[in-house]
């Protein structure tokens, strides 16, 4: 059986410039030119004549992360991921449809992760894959020093709404006490970013078309995330031309917590010691969590160390197409940031944590950055 491949008219040609090269979490740890996003741009535009196999599709589906490095330093503007996930809608295979059903069933498939997390491929040495089951204890409480007003609402993603609800809890508290009226979270869907690019377009659309409808109903308040992936979702500009008015109009009331730091104080509770900090940036935040998160934890002495970006190696279905390979990543991004035994690592992306906290070294706490405070 044959799948036939709609020629890419519309994106432009390599240049095999090398510049995503030097950026690609696969090609690092394997120095395999077709690991590369210029490899894989190859064989997409040879696909994109022909009819390839299922095989041929699949293998190279499971050959991204979804990092968007590449896009980001490409001087013709190729959109590798965008591309692969354009393939995989041609044919999911079924990892991708299993993925694909635990975001959109979210409530029966991922308690089951934080119950064992025995569904997903270990490819390896990595401890079970599941968030952690109880956050750290917390280590500072927080004072507001500059009050705001309006509504606003928390959007959880399906990890804070199924996995960690304590997470939401915390969210819920620290922008109340902002000022803020919080609205009750409604049962929202999920953002649509890894449904996306697992190639199920269809069931993304659904989740931003139900999404736009609640905030709508809502009355259009500010809508909070402390998710990066989430965040990057909900202010997606590749949705269909049927919803880009709505999306863009969501995109401009959406944002990160993180950016309500500068606006906070702390106060270390009784039992915090001396810590180190060190962070994680997702591929896809927005990279204005760590100055802040830096700035107030500078203030009572605690350092965190904010190495270069790199990719975790989850990317979505990713890990389950490819466990080694994304285990392979992990591990280079372990090396890279280099913890001691007592650092704490925080990142603010449900993903990062979860493939963190399964792949870190013995020692080596993970945690969201919210776990530091108190409710």
């Amino acid at each position: 059986m044959n799948i036939p491949v709609s020629p890419e008219k519309d994106h432009p040609s390599c240049i095999l410039c090398g510049r995503c090269l030097e950026v690609c979490p696969l090609f690092k740890v394997t120095a395999h030119e077709e690991m590369s996003p210029r490899g894989k741009a190859f064989l997409v535009q040879h696909f994109s004549s022909k009819d390839i196999s299922l095989k041929e599709a699949s293998k190279l589906a499971g050959l991204c992360a979804g990092c968007n490095r590449c896009t980001t330093v490409c001087p013709q503007g190729i959109d590798l991921p965008r591309l692969i996930s354009s393939l995989k809608s041609r044919h999911p295979g079924w990892k991708n449809w299993l993925f694909s059903r635990m975001l959109t069933n979210g409530a029966f498939f991922l308690p089951l992760i934080n119950l064992g997390g025995r569904l997903l491929p270990q490819g390896g040495s990595a401890k079970v894959f599941s968030p952690p089951r109880s956050s750290i204890t917390p280590l500072f409480k927080t004072r507001v020093s500059r009050k705001h007003s309006g509504r606003a609402v928390i959007f959880p993603g399906c990890f804070g709404r199924y996995l960690r609800r304590n997470l939401t809890e915390k969210a819920v508290h620290i922008l109340g006490s902002t000022g803020m009226e919080i609205l009750p979270t409604p049962a929202w869907k999920c953002c649509g970013f890894p449904l996306g690019q697992a190639g199920f377009l269809q069931e993304k659309q659904a989740c931003m078309q139900a999404n736009i409808k609640m905030w709508q109903e809502l009355g259009r308040p500010r809508v909070y995330t402390f998710c990066a992936t989430c965040r990057a979702g909900l202010t997606s500009d590749d949705s269909p031309e049927q919803l880009s008015a709505a999306m863009r109009m969501l995109a401009r009331h959406t944002f990160s917590l993180s950016s309500i730091l500068p606006d906070l104080s702390i106060e270390p509770l009784s039992h915090a010691g001396p810590q180190q900090f060190i962070w994680h940036e997702p591929c896809h935040g927005a990279q204005a969590t760590a100055p802040a998160l830096q700035e107030i934890l500078g203030a009572e002495n605690h350092g965190l160390k904010v190495p270069a970006g790199q990719c975790c190696g989850l990317g979505g279905a990713f890990r389950l197409q490819s466990p080694r390979l994304s285990l392979q990543v992990a591990h280079d991004l372990w090396e890279h940031l280099s913890p001691q035994a007592s650092d704490l690592c925080l990142t603010e992306c449900a993903g990062c944590m979860m493939q963190l906290a399964s792949t870190a070294p013995r020692g080596t706490k993970t945690a969201h950055w919210l776990d530091l405070f108190q409710k």
